[in-house]
């Protein structure tokens, strides 16, 4: 499978910061009661920009670590497996508001809380009251006849906390740099050209 080859090396992931937040107090089994940053991560993934979201309430982020790898959605976070089912339902959050989420707090923080409670549980509570909508997403996306947007995502497993993001390019996510682009693109002239070639000689 792509993804086992995308693994095989380690991936130096950077978080930059949360953007858009925010700041609710939770009770995390193994944490304690904490206030905590809860919106987008923006993270430098091997240099590139990216956007992700925690699915590892039960770790606190690193500034930057070079031993992460890519792992399947279901098998995140390292320790706490959140399985098939949960995964989907995290897939379906993204695919529904995580748009949104780019330029309103409310429901950045909303969408972070959502998946912090999908995947920990009852080991995640909010002590300050506002879910910031949730319950509701969780409600929206656990429907028997949700038919919205379903992402493709995947798990970014490390020493720091652990976080999906969209599926790396090679495993149906993403859309090639500029580099690659130009190296598929004199691939194929390449080809053109040899077939023009083979044709003239016959």
């Amino acid at each position: 499978m792509l993804l086992a080859a995308v693994n095989a090396s380690a991936i130096t992931v950077q978080e930059i910061g949360v953007n858009p937040f925010e700041t609710p107090i939770v009770s995390i089994t193994g944490i304690g009661t904490v206030c905590v940053y809860a919106g987008v991560n923006k993270l430098n993934v091997d240099g590139v920009a990216t956007d992700g979201f925690c699915i590892d309430p039960f770790h606190w982020s690193l500034a930057s670590s070079s031993s992460y790898s890519y792992e399947a959605l279901a098998s995140g976070p390292k320790g706490a497996a959140m399985g098939s089912t949960i995964a989907l339902d995290v897939e379906r959050l993204w695919g529904s508001y995580y748009s949104q989420a780019l330029t309103s707090p409310t429901v950045a923080a909303g969408l972070q809380i959502a998946i912090w409670k999908l995947v920990g549980g009852s080991a995640v509570t909010v002590v300050s009251g506002n879910d910031y909508g949730a319950a509701g997403y969780i409600n929206n996306v656990e429907s028997l006849t949700y038919s919205g947007p379903v992402a493709n995502l995947v798990a970014l497993t490390g020493p720091g906390q652990d976080y999906t993001v969209p599926a790396p390019i090679g495993n149906g996510g993403g859309v090639p740099d500029g580099g690659t682009t130009a190296i598929l693109l004199g691939a194929a002239l390449c080809g053109v050209a040899a077939m023009g070639r083979k044709l003239r000689s016959t």
